[in-house]
């Protein structure tokens, strides 16, 4: 099975949202934080610097629209922590550390759309992202716990 293969469809629909809630209401390592305090077994920003950036890209396919801040990336050549730096930067090839340029360069793609920001965090984070795909989540919740990586007794509270 290919890196391709293994994104599930409702792994890049969360994906996708998450880039929306950075990009109105915070940056990647808030978000993270926020759903891994929820729950969730690792943050989307850092699951998609360990698979890859521009793999997480280019599963999206050539029809797919791309989302500003992940195409942005990926342009920049920041494709994650394979290469020292994707949403964080992974000096020496150790853990994730803040990288304050991310924050600059979602504000930038924020200004870009002319999408207006809220800064959110915690709980407020995991509520907005939870509403943005509620539809999503009641649909399979056992299923969406097991692809997202969170406990499935708190599938039935979405």
């Amino acid at each position: 099975m290919t890196l391709l293969a293994a994104i599930h469809p409702m792994q890049d629909m969360f994906w996708r949202a998450c880039e929306q809630v950075i990009l109105r209401h915070s940056n990647p390592w808030e978000l993270d934080d926020a759903l891994t305090d929820w729950g969730y077994r690792i943050g989307p920003c850092a699951a998609q610097d360990l698979i890859g950036l521009d793999v997480v890209l280019d599963a999206r396919g050539q029809g797919a629209h791309p989302t500003p801040v992940l195409a942005r990336m990926v342009a920049e050549g920041r494709l994650g922590k394979r290469v020292g730096w994707g949403f964080y930067r992974y000096p020496g090839g150790g853990g994730a550390v803040v990288d304050p340029l991310i924050e600059d360069l979602v504000r930038e793609e924020a200004w870009f759309a002319k999408l207006p920001r809220d800064e959110l965090e915690g709980a407020a984070l995991v509520d907005v992202l939870h509403a943005e795909i509620a539809d999503q989540l009641r649909s399979d919740p056992r299923g969406a716990a097991a692809c997202l990586g969170f406990p499935a007794y708190k599938a039935m509270s979405l």
